[in-house]
């Protein structure tokens, strides 16, 4: 009876399931297809699982290689356009740089050109009103000289003053 807490009792206390020969038979043949089951179903799904494992953890591997070298390629790609847009960035100030240096020398010349005009204005203005002076001073000689005939009504010393 040292068996019998495993088994189901039957309500007067007598066990229903009796132990016997027949219990090493089936514990063989369980040992059995066990052994071939393990042989034939449980190895290969193994083996199976096994591969498909190494598949994914290649995959995987190759995966973060291919990362890596994105990510390496894409930093490449980003020093380049960096180093570019820097040169770019150089040679737009070398020509703006360039151009205000060109636009201050028209500058200068535009100013030694207008003050050149403007010195030679000047001289032709003073020369004009010189003359200017010169010929009024004749021409109010004149008038008075005129007038005071007219109301003299003689001719007044011709000498200059």
């Amino acid at each position: 009876m040292l068996l019998t807490p495993a088994f189901v009792f039957a309500e007067g206390g007598g066990s229903i399931v009796q132990p016997d020969k027949s219990l090493l038979i089936i514990f063989v043949l369980f040992i059995l297809f066990v052994v071939v089951m393990n042989y034939l179903l449980f190895k290969p799904i193994g083996k199976v699982l096994d591969e498909r494992e190494t598949l994914i953890d290649g995959a995987a591997a190759e995966a973060c290689a291919a990362a890596r070298q994105y990510q390496a390629r894409l930093a490449n790609y980003e020093e380049t356009i960096r180093r570019a847009r820097a040169e770019s960035y150089r040679k737009l100030e070398q020509q703006r740089a360039a151009a205000l240096e060109e636009r201050r020398k028209l500058l200068e010349a535009a100013k030694a050109a207008s003050d050149a005009e403007i010195a030679k204005a000047k001289t032709q203005i003073a020369a004009e009103a010189t003359k200017a002076r010169t010929t009024l001073e004749e021409e109010a000689r004149q008038v008075a000289e005129q007038i005071s005939r007219t109301v003299l009504g003689r001719a007044v010393g011709g000498g200059r003053v």
